[in-house]
């Protein structure tokens, strides 16, 4: 089972190398998504929340981003709680977690978590992640560290593979669903290794089998 997900904050950390520990460092999460994908890509499960802020407000500079107000998530959001429980339920039934870029969601929901006193295995799993130095030297774009190309945003690497730019919403719910093409028209390619994915050499010969055509979009708004 693969675990793609996103969030939305209330800003960037101070220190990114800090511990979840560090709870004045890791932004509060205002919105939450996440797919549930089966071995073969089959969408097992989907989930998007608004988190009502507790304690906190959203600055203006983060809503101007998401536009995610305070006064929204107050009104349709759910306490996190809730939040935490549901995204736990989830985490008990994956194999990996999944992102672009995704070590700043972890370490977002594991400071979540570790805030609210709530037991999980997020910092457990392993991590399979769309940006990466392999996705950059598959998009070639320049600019990166070092004379290297860059490492790809999700529309650039979006656009790479389907020739068709995705204009990123900083909307948890649509980000996931691009990373999630992503991911998956990756894995169609061969992009991964067997090692990565922990899987069998046929893997992949089965996955192109499920997966004849280009991966799509499967429509969540």
């Amino acid at each position: 089972m693969y675990l793609i997900f996103d969030t939305e904050t209330t800003g960037l950390p101070k220190r990114w190398d800090a511990p979840i520990t560090d709870t004045d460092n890791w932004p509060r999460a205002v919105q939450i998504a996440w797919q549930l994908h089966d071995g073969m890509g089959n969408c097992i499960e989907h989930q998007d929340y608004l988190i009502q802020p507790d304690g906190f407000n959203i600055p203006y500079d983060a809503e101007k981003i998401h536009g995610i107000s305070t006064e929204l998530a107050q009104e349709q959001g759910v306490p996190l709680q809730h939040v935490l429980e549901k995204f736990n339920q989830a985490l008990e039934k994956t194999k990996f977690i999944v992102g672009q870029n995704v070590g700043f969601d972890v370490n977002i929901m594991g400071c979540e978590f570790y805030r609210s006193e709530v037991a999980n295995k997020l910092q457990e799993l392993p991590v399979l992640d769309t940006c990466t130095e392999h996705t950059a030297e598959l998009c070639k774009i320049p600019g990166g560290r070092g004379g290297k190309f860059k490492l790809p945003t999700l529309t650039e690497l979006h656009e790479y593979l389907f020739a068709v730019p995705f204009a990123e919403a900083h909307n948890a719910t649509a980000d996931v669903e691009a990373t999630t093409r992503c991911f998956f028209e990756l894995i169609r390619l061969g992009e991964f290794t067997k090692e990565e994915l922990d899987v069998e050499a046929d893997y992949f010969e089965q996955f192109s089998e499920a997966n004849p055509k280009e991966i799509a979009l499967i429509g969540l708004k």
